[in-house]
Formats: structure tokens, C-alpha cells, sequence
């Protein structure tokens, strides 16, 4: 009879971490959500994610007759790495091989900031910028736009 009660328990046991560990992809997946911003002046309305793909690629976009700068966010490694994979579908080792090959091309990098101030002050400062941040951040962060949801 002990046999059987241990094994109903192991059982609990089992489905109850299994409903936890279910539950789990669904906060991680509202943390995950990506913006594309500009500042709130800018004249940008709305960007696709294949055209911030490219832009942060390299290619020259223009958009509401605007040639697109990307500013890439550094302030949150976290974020950073949801926007390489969400977005650029790649990794940052991939990322950063597209970033040289450019360069070595006479191509640029995106201006990277590591200081949240510092990357929002450049939003301010030219209405052609663009940068991504988590969904939650950019909803909290007065000043600027969200012009995309990839």
C-alpha cells in the first residue's frame, strides 16, 4: 500500500512541475516582445522588420522620404541577443562577421551605445534614427515612438 501512495505522489510531483515548467514560454515570451523606436518627433511612421533587417544589414532605406540610421542598443545584452535571433535570425558572432565584412567593403557600422541616456539623446538628436528595445521598455520610456513590432 506505501508503494502505491509514493507512487501517486511521484506522479503529482511530475505534473505539477510539468504545468510549471508549461507556464514558463508564456512570461518568457511577453519579456521577448521587440520594438522598433524613433523618437516621438520623428517624422518615421512605420517600419517593417524586413526593412530593419536590412538597415541593420547595411542597405540603404529610405522610409516617409527619410534615409533610415540605425543606432544599435547595447545597453541591455538581453535585448540585444532577442533582436540578433528575432530579427536578423542570427547570432552575434554572425552578426558582428556581417558588421567587419561591411566594413572592409567601405560600408559603416551602426553607432552602438551601451548608456540608455546616451542612445536616447541620439534618438532626440537626428528624427532619421532607429534602435530596437524590449516591448516593456519602450512602452515605459517617455520621448520616443514605437514604429515597429517584428
Amino acid at each position: 500500500m506505501e508503494h502505491g501512495i509514493a507512487s501517486v505522489k511521484n506522479i503529482i510531483a511530475i505534473l505539477l512541475a510539468a504545468c510549471v515548467l508549461s507556464a514558463t514560454p508564456m512570461v518568457h515570451a511577453e519579456e521577448q516582445r521587440i520594438a522598433i523606436v524613433a523618437s516621438a518627433g520623428s517624422g518615421i511612421k512605420v517600419i517593417s522588420a524586413k526593412r530593419v533587417r536590412r538597415a541593420y544589414l547595411g542597405a540603404s532605406i529610405v522610409l516617409d522620404g527619410v534615409e533610415i540610421k540605425p543606432l544599435l542598443n547595447q545597453t541591455d545584452k538581453f535585448a540585444e541577443e532577442v533582436f540578433l535571433q528575432k530579427v536578423l535570425f542570427m547570432s552575434a558572432e554572425a552578426y558582428e562577421r556581417q558588421l567587419l565584412a561591411r566594413a572592409f567593403r567601405g560600408g559603416s557600422r551602426p553607432k552602438a551605445y551601451e548608456n540608455l541616456t546616451d542612445l536616447l539623446a541620439a534618438l532626440h538628436n537626428d528624427n532619421a534614427t532607429i534602435t530596437f528595445m524590449l516591448y516593456e521598455t519602450a512602452i515605459n520610456t517617455p520621448g520616443i515612438r514605437i514604429i515597429g513590432n517584428p
